[in-house]
């Protein structure tokens, strides 16, 4: 089951059916069904946009002055990262996959995200985490 239908299963069936209404598809059917219905035919982008609009944040979190820049990494990217910490990629700081920024950012439980974040006293600086799968 993949990331997106979990966390939409966790939606009532009362939003899915809303949901569903709005984007002019069948509201009918079992909850799975709903799920299943908004995965096939609406984009990605879009269902992490209800997601995150079922869980009360906005879109404008992103843009906030204490929300560092969030940007997911390529795999060439998160290689050189490992090869210059010495470290293997388990090993890096852990982010939940439905954190409010990594479903913006549209990250994944396996990809690494790179966070600079600018303070007063510490300038600027980069930190690394990877997305992991929230246990519920």
């Amino acid at each position: 089951m993949s990331d997106l239908v979990r966390m939409l299963s966790k939606v009532s069936y009362k939003e899915l059916s809303k949901i569903c209404g709005e984007e002019e598809l069948p509201k009918s059917g079992k909850k799975l069904d709903l799920v299943h219905r908004l995965v096939e035919n609406l984009p990605e982008d879009n269902l992490r946009g209800r997601l995150i609009e079922f869980m009360g944040v906005s879109k404008k979190i992103k843009e906030h002055n204490l929300v560092p820049k969030h940007k997911v990494l390529t795999k060439e990217q998160i290689d050189k990262i490992i090869e210059k910490f010495g470290i293997k990629k388990w090993q890096l700081p852990k982010l939940l996959d439905k954190d409010p920024v990594v479903l913006l950012a549209g990250a994944r439980p396996g990809d690494v995200l790179k966070i600079d974040r600018i303070s007063e006293t510490a300038g600027e600086s980069t930190y690394y985490r990877l997305v992991v799968r929230s246990g519920n």
